[in-house]
């Protein structure tokens, strides 16, 4: 058996569940390809997966769906990818069959191999395997530790501005607005006309947000806001929210909508339900509408936008894969504005 160096997650807990091991190196199937890692994203959903909010990811695993790398080797079958190219991959093998995948909606795909650190072993690994329906080519100029977080950092935030269904001059507010998904949503509004409100618990991440193109932002650390977007949009309220908080803010953001808005649930920081009351979204024709990660080709789109120069991740540090959990020590006092990016060995 070909084996592999993976930062792996031995127990649920903190960062020092994280432990350098040799695993076994994944095996591509005829129609897949192995990938060496470059870069790999430290995402708020590798915490939760750590601490076990996510009963699929279960111990010991290699984590990180935020990859990007080189082409090593091919399967028989595969087509349109060769050794030797530079890939980004979205978070989930999808089957390419069932009638999600059909329909376009691959990040929802249930049959398939599943979400890198659930089923397929993740990033913090040397290798992983991908097949021609969760890869994209890389374009010249975007360097590899950026390429590894447009799928998320980014993508998430793209994805989420779709299904808003909000055009060219609408109020969006966009909550837990300084994190890595929530600074690029701000900065995706802002490029496609959206007038963002931006909304924070930290007086420190202000100024990044302005700078990124928040029309207005909101240091809220009690996570209620709701009256001073009424006042930023005149009484009518905003015409949808990005929620990335969830639960902490989920109240004062239904509050935040007119009627007819949308709320698109993104994240949420703190796993467990919300309160709802339904005469609110009765009364006020308010739709709620989920959304996950990219599609294959929400992850295309956005990184033309980066080729383009027309948006890019900020890479707030990092590190070397073995220093994986102080990149989660990093991530559990929430200080980081932007992404951190672990590099693997052959990239320092």
């Amino acid at each position: 058996m070909s084996v592999m160096r993976a930062v792996v997650a031995t127990a649920y807990g903190g960062p020092e569940m994280l432990e350098l091991r040799t695993v076994g190196r994944p095996v591509p199937g005829p129609d897949q390809m192995l990938i060496e890692v470059a870069a790999c994203g430290v995402c708020g959903h590798d915490r939760h997966a750590r601490r076990g909010d996510f009963p699929l990811s279960r111990p010991p695993f290699v984590m990180g769906h935020e990859i990007a790398g080189t082409v090593v080797e091919t399967g028989s079958s595969l087509r349109g990818f060769s050794v030797g190219e530079r890939v980004a991959v979205t978070q989930r093998i999808s089957c390419g069959s069932c009638a999600a995948c059909l329909a376009g909606k691959d990040n929802v795909c249930m049959a398939g191999e599943g979400f890198y650190g659930e089923g397929p072993s993740g990033g913090y690994g040397d290798y992983v395997v991908a097949s021609a329906r969760n890869a994209v080519h890389i374009p010249e100029g975007i360097p590899l530790d950026v390429a590894a977080v447009c799928g998320c950092a980014i993508g998430t935030g793209f994805h989420a501005l779709r299904r808003s269904a909000l055009g060219a001059g609408d109020t969006v507010v966009i909550t837990g607005a300084g994190g890595g998904v929530g600074l690029n949503a701000v900065r995706l509004a802002a490029i496609t006309g959206l007038r963002a409100i931006a909304v924070t618990s930290s007086p420190a991440k202000e100024s990044a947000l302005r700078d990124a193109g928040a029309a207005a932002v909101i240091v809220s650390p009690d996570q209620q806001f709701h009256e001073q977007v009424r006042v930023l949009t005149r009484g009518a309220g905003a015409d949808g929210v990005i929620e990335i908080a969830g639960s902490p803010t989920f109240r004062s953001s239904i509050r935040s909508l007119r009627a007819g808005g949308r709320l698109v649930f993104v994240g949420n920081v703190v796993p467990g339900p919300v309160h709802l009351n339904p005469a609110v979204p009765i009364l006020k024709e308010i739709e709620l509408v989920g959304s996950g990660h990219v599609t294959r080709a929400d992850l295309e789109r956005v990184l033309q936008l980066v080729a383009d120069g027309r948006i890019s991740p900020t890479i707030a540090a990092r590190f070397p894969r073995d220093d994986a959990i102080e990149a989660h020590r990093r991530l559990d006092d929430r200080s980081s504005t932007g992404r951190m990016v672990l590099l693997h060995t052959h990239q320092r």
